[in-house]
């Protein structure tokens, strides 16, 4: 007799395409679900944060600002040189 490498794929073995799918996308949506929790209970616990935590916040927010400035600076570049060359074309 066949030994089956996992339980869902023995009971899998009977049903038709369409439960099989099911069987698929809700084994799925369990397991998001697990992560999911898992991650919220981390971010949601009580007392005090964790300081590695805090630090690696702020060190992605120092990264975020310095992205943020970044394109601030083109959008600000762009829209002189596009005032510039209206100007210049006589387009206003």
């Amino acid at each position: 007799m066949k030994m089956p490498k996992n339980i869902q794929e023995d009971k899998s073995e009977k049903l038709g395409f369409f439960a099989r799918r099911k069987r698929a996308i809700d084994h799925y949506v369990a397991v998001r679900k697990e992560r999911s929790k898992g991650v919220r209970d981390y971010f949601a616990s009580e007392g005090e944060s964790d300081p590695e935590r805090l630090a690696a916040q702020r060190e992605r927010d120092k990264v975020f600002v310095q992205g943020l400035k970044k394109i601030g600076i083109g959008v600000i570049l762009f829209l002189v040189f596009y005032a510039i060359l209206r100007t210049i074309l006589g387009l206003w």
